[in-house]
């Protein structure tokens, strides 16, 4: 719970970044303050850096990209358009997508249910940005690069399931937050925008947000999220994401001054029970005779 309720924050934090500092220097500094955190907590647990095979290294590159550096380019610039509560409702059909994306790559079963999970989920995400009112063009752009940083979250989970029995969560941790600091770097490296004084923030205030936003909800927040998965199975866990938008609009409302609106209650109610049908257990198959 815990958890959910520094997630919530996290993105009203990364909302406010946006409007103090270019987008591609907040996600660049957010990951690299976050990495040296991890990896300062690697080194007092494990003494060393983890040693990876060459298999594995590769599937960590590839969840780094799409869990760090393309979830972070996408959600950055999302919340850059769109507001801090639309933002939260579409990051609430992560365990929805999860579930849906499982079962198309490995198999598992796709129950009515959880076609009928994935329809109340989209209708929520329609919802929401049907909500932005007049400014439909430019939120609704922010809302798909949102869900589009969902998917792409999604999908590196998938990858990381590859290698969860093998390496325990801080290894692959640490090797996603290398790739995706190196990743994040050179990409604020390369846009011109990054070497204007007026992309930096010369106040305390701003600086203190980031170092939240990167040591507790991206480092201390994920050790604690992966630690729960590993003890009550990923299943039991996604049911506390349930909470995430609540804790988001909440803190959307009351930091930002975010008005939440009837749609808003509307999308949440829909991904809410979009996430409860798909997260229940599926029916046992019939015995064969």
């Amino acid at each position: 719970m815990l958890v959910m309720a520094t997630w919530g924050v996290n993105l009203v934090a990364v909302k406010y970044l946006t409007s103090q500092m270019d987008i591609y220097v907040v996600a660049a500094i957010r990951i690299v303050v976050a990495f040296a955190a991890v990896s300062a907590f690697v080194l007092l647990k494990k003494g060393r850096i983890p040693r990876l095979t060459l298999a594995q290294a590769g599937w960590l590159a590839a969840a780094g990209v799409l869990v760090v550096y393309a979830h972070q380019i996408a959600l950055v610039s999302g919340l850059r358009m769109t507001t801090a509560a639309n933002a939260t409702l579409i990051m609430a059909t992560s365990p929805l997508w999860s579930v849906v994306l499982a079962a198309v790559f490995y198999r598992e079963r796709l129950t009515s249910s959880r076609i009928g999970a994935a329809a109340l989920g989209l209708g929520g995400v329609a919802l929401v940005v049907a909500g932005s009112g007049g400014q439909v063009a430019q939120a609704g752009a922010g809302d798909l690069l949102a869900l589009f940083a969902v998917i792409v979250f999604v999908f590196g989970g998938l990858v990381i399931q590859r290698v969860s029995r093998a390496l325990d969560p801080l290894t692959i941790l640490w090797w996603m937050y290398l790739v995706g600091a190196i990743s994040l770097t050179l990409h604020a490296a390369l846009s011109a925008d990054t070497y204007r004084a007026e992309s930096w923030s010369s106040d305390l205030w701003p600086w203190v947000v980031v170092v939240f936003s990167a040591v507790i909800a991206s480092g201390v927040c994920n050790l604690l999220w992966n630690a729960g998965i590993a003890r009550l199975g990923m299943s039991r866990a996604a049911m506390f994401v349930n909470w995430l938008p609540i804790f988001g609009l909440l803190a959307a409302a009351i930091f930002l001054g975010e008005r939440i609106t009837l749609l808003h209650l509307a999308g949440l109610a829909c991904v809410l029970s979009g996430t409860w049908l798909g997260l229940r257990p599926a029916p046992a198959a019939p015995a064969t005779r």
